[in-house]
């Protein structure tokens, strides 16, 4: 499965069941983490994490939303495949452990942008 279908599938998955929500639109979205201990608010719309790599110096990622919980190693990330396409809704607390001083980073996510019926 390439990476268009394998975020198609999270986002059908995501919006099955919503009764106002008929279709749905992808838009790709880069967020600057600007501190190690971060919140970001996602308004209740959900995002898929698409990060290719995390920056050299994160050793572990740690992200936290009303429905999920991902944390990770930069060495398990770097082997992950399918799984690193992680989804958050509602908000995101990011909290960045690195070797050394902090440094911002990007992390890159896709946004489901939800079509509601008319």
């Amino acid at each position: 499965m390439n990476t268009s279908e394998l975020l198609h599938s999270i986002a059908k998955d995501r919006i099955e069941g919503l009764e106002t929500i008929d279709n749905y639109q992808l838009r790709p979205i880069v967020v600057r983490i600007t501190s190690a201990k971060m919140q970001l608010d996602l308004n209740n719309d959900i995002y898929i994490l698409n990060t290719n790599s995390l920056p050299a110096n994160l050793t572990t990622l740690s992200m936290i939303s009303s429905d999920n919980i991902f944390q990770v190693t930069k060495a398990e990330y770097n082997l992950m495949d399918e799984y690193r396409y992680q989804s958050f809704a509602d908000y995101i607390e990011v909290d960045s452990e690195t070797d050394g001083d902090f440094v911002p980073y990007r992390l890159e996510f896709v946004k489901i942008i939800p079509h509601r019926k008319k």
